[in-house]
C-alpha cells in the first residue's frame, strides 16, 4: 500500500507542500497582505487598537521568520535553501535595508536575518497600502492593485531565489485593445 501523505508514521514529506514552490510561498504572503490589509481596516473601525495590531504583527513575523527559516514542518522543505540559501539571497538583494532594520549591521545569523527580513516586508506592505489608501486606490478586491502584486511577486521572488514570470491581465486587455483599432 503507497503512502498518501496522511500517514503519521513514515516521516514522509510527501503529503506536504513545497514551500520553496512558487506558488505556495506567494500564497502565504498573499495571504498575510489581505489579512494586514484586514486589520488595518478593523484598527480603523475602533475594534483593534494600535497594540493589538502590534501584537498580531509580532507573531505574523514570528511565524514567517521560522516557517522561511525552516522551522515549520507544516511544509516540505529543500533542506540547501532553508535557511542558508534563503539568507544569503536576502543578504545579497536586501543587504542595506536588512541592515538598517537590524540596527544599522546586517545579522550574521542566517535565522535572525530572515526573521529581520519578515519586519522589511511588513513595513513595505504597511507603506504601500497607506500610500494607495491615501489615493483612494482598492488594496484587494475582484483585481489587486498592481502595486500589491508588484510587492508579492517581489517577496516571493526573494524567498523562492528566483526570478517569476507571470501574465499581467491588465496589459493584454490593452493589447487586446490597440490590435482592434
Amino acid at each position: 500500500m503507497g503512502c498518501n501523505g496522511q500517514c503519521g508514521s513514515c516521516g514522509s514529506d510527501c503529503g506536504k507542500q513545497p514551500l520553496r514552490h512558487p506558488n505556495i510561498t506567494g500564497a502565504i504572503l498573499g495571504q498575510f497582505m489581505m489579512d494586514m490589509a484586514r486589520r488595518v481596516e478593523e484598527q480603523k473601525a475602533g475594534r483593534l487598537t494600535e497594540e493589538q495590531l502590534d501584537e498580531i504583527d509580532q507573531k505574523v513575523m514570528n511565524w514567517l521568520g521560522a516557517t522561511f527559516s525552516g522551522r515549520n514542518e507544516q511544509f516540505a522543505l529543500d533542506p540547501e535553501w532553508y535557511p542558508t540559501g534563503v539568507a544569503g539571497n536576502l543578504r545579497i538583494k536586501l543587504g542595506q535595508e536588512l541592515a538598517e532594520a537590524a540596527g544599522g549591521k546586517l545579522p550574521e545569523d542566517n535565522n535572525v536575518l530572515i526573521y529581520s527580513a519578515f519586519a522589511v516586508f511588513m513595513a513595505e506592505a504597511y507603506n504601500t497600502m497607506f500610500e494607495l489608501s491615501k489615493k483612494g486606490v482598492t488594496l484587494f478586491g475582484e483585481q489587486p492593485a498592481p502595486e500589491m502584486l508588484l510587492l508579492l511577486k517581489r517577496w516571493t521572488e526573494l524567498l523562492v531565489g528566483y526570478d517569476l514570470h507571470f501574465r499581467d491581465p491588465n496589459a493584454e486587455e490593452e493589447k487586446a485593445e490597440e490590435k482592434a483599432e
